[in-house]
């Protein structure tokens, strides 16, 4: 329960972040994608359910604030820590080329299906426009906060997890 109320701390931490301090700085030339980081980092960490619940949370939290469409980014955001979830089992978090590999894909995808639910279905049809202005700068700005932000995310969930575990009292429930 713990380790839930300080994701969601952390989720509204990187939600302010994103929203305010981050816009301001001049030397960005896009602002990067936090909550796509956190829902891919929890998704990689912890599994399916826990980067779906993260990535709702998120993807919800950015439409209720800065959408015109509510639930499409918390649809998308869902999707993303579900399918990253699948690589929890498969290889180990603390290896930082996996997750810099999935938060790409992830926020390529993103920009992608934002491009054509809120652009192409109304007619802007500027893609090469649209890929170098905006998705091509907002990717390269979410991998470098990646490179900053995700062994710091390792090590509160691994000393999260590990409190937990001493919490159980019990040397055969071991996960």
């Amino acid at each position: 329960m713990k380790r839930k109320f300080i994701i969601l701390l952390i989720l509204w931490i990187f939600f302010i972040l994103q929203t305010t301090v981050l816009h301001m700085v001049p030397a960005l030339s896009a602002t990067p994608n936090l909550l796509l980081i956190l829902t891919v980092s929890i998704a990689f960490m912890q599994g399916q359910k826990e980067g779906m619940m993260t990535g709702f949370i998120a993807g919800l939290l950015s439409d209720l604030f800065y959408s015109q469409v509510l639930g499409l980014t918390a649809l998308i955001f869902l999707l993303i820590g579900y399918f990253c979830g699948f690589f929890a089992h498969i290889y180990f978090d603390d290896d930082i080329k996996v997750p810099l590999l999935l938060v790409g894909t992830a926020d390529l995808t993103y920009n992608l299906l934002v491009y054509v639910f809120r652009f192409l279905l109304n007619g802007h049809t500027n893609f090469g426009g649209y890929l170098s202005s905006i998705i091509l700068p907002d990717v390269i700005s979410t991998l470098i906060f990646t490179l900053l932000l995700y062994r710091l995310l390792y090590l509160i969930n691994h000393s999260l997890v590990e409190k937990e575990k001493k919490g159980r009292q019990s040397l055969w429930i071991r996960d």
